[in-house]
Order: structure tokens, then sequence, then C-alpha cells
């Protein structure tokens, strides 16, 4: 387990393959990713728990948008 100010969520596009790998251990992004990705990674603890995952999407699946106001 990770505490709060160590716990983070890291995306990093890959330009040659045209995608986005996506890394966290906050456990709500962990469950998404599981969910939508391809996974490349787990990391669990001594109990088996998933507490780091990484994961391949697709460039379609990431947006950068203009922030709200």
């Amino acid at each position: 387990m990770f505490l709060m100010e160590e716990r983070e969520t890291l995306y990093n596009y890959d330009i040659q393959n045209d995608c986005w790998y996506v890394y966290s251990n906050h456990r709500p992004h962990i469950t998404k990713i599981l969910e939508r990705a391809e996974i490349t990674r787990k990391d669990k603890n001594d109990e088996g728990r998933i507490i780091a995952v990484e994961g391949k999407v697709e460039a379609n699946q990431v947006r950068l948008f203009k922030e709200l106001k």
C-alpha cells in the first residue's frame, strides 16, 4: 500500500507506435486501467492484492481538452 503522497498516475506517449502507456498505484485508477487497457504489468502485495498496474491504451482512449471554467 502506498501513502497518499506517494500515489500517482502517469501517462507516457509512444510516438513510434501511436499509443499511450498508463501506470497507476492509485486504487480508483487501477480499477479503470484493469477494465480498459491491455495490461503489461501488475504489482501485488504479500496478500495478493494489486497495488500498481501498467497498461497500453490506444491514442483514441486519451483525451486532452481545454479546461472548463
